[in-house]
């Protein structure tokens, strides 16, 4: 694993992505960008995606969302600006390593095609949509499909 980082700003869109190789990092960078873009709802955004071992993200998921156990994907808004008609997006998104393999073996695609599925669900979440009741896990997860279903398969 690479500890490198990659910045690519583009359209405003500042993504940089710590841990991930750098294959992974051009596609997954690619994934933010698209999902950003498609939603159109914020011009600018600063985000950081950060590829960590199952256990630090069970610690981050019991200290910030009092849930004791290990989740593929959790994301933390740092900020949220709205000036006139544009807005702008910050935070920063964590992916359990372990978790996310486990995932790509147990849907029989690969690593990196689960990683952009998971980016994609992150930034959806910092973008303010939620999963909490059925019915916003419905409307969030149809448009996270819709979005992973037009990317070139990785």
């Amino acid at each position: 694993m690479s500890l490198g980082k990659i910045s690519i700003a583009r359209n405003k869109f500042i993504i940089n992505l710590f841990g991930f190789e750098p294959l992974q990092r051009r596609l997954l960078a690619a994934a933010a960008r698209r999902t950003l873009a498609d939603r159109k709802l914020c011009s600018r955004a600063v985000i950081n995606f950060i590829l960590i071992p199952d256990l630090e993200i069970k610690k981050l998921n019991g200290r910030y969302r009092k849930v004791r156990r290990i989740t593929d994907v959790i994301s933390f808004l740092i900020d949220h600006r709205i000036e006139r008609s544009d807005c702008s997006v910050s935070g920063d998104i964590y992916i359990a390593e372990g978790r996310s393999k486990k995932q790509a073996r147990a849907c029989g695609h690969s690593w990196e095609r689960e990683l952009e599925y998971l980016v994609i669900h992150g930034v959806l979440h910092l973008m303010g949509y939620t999963d909490y009741t059925p019915q916003e896990k419905t409307k969030m997860f149809a448009i996270q499909d819709k979005l992973w279903g037009s990317f070139p398969i990785a």
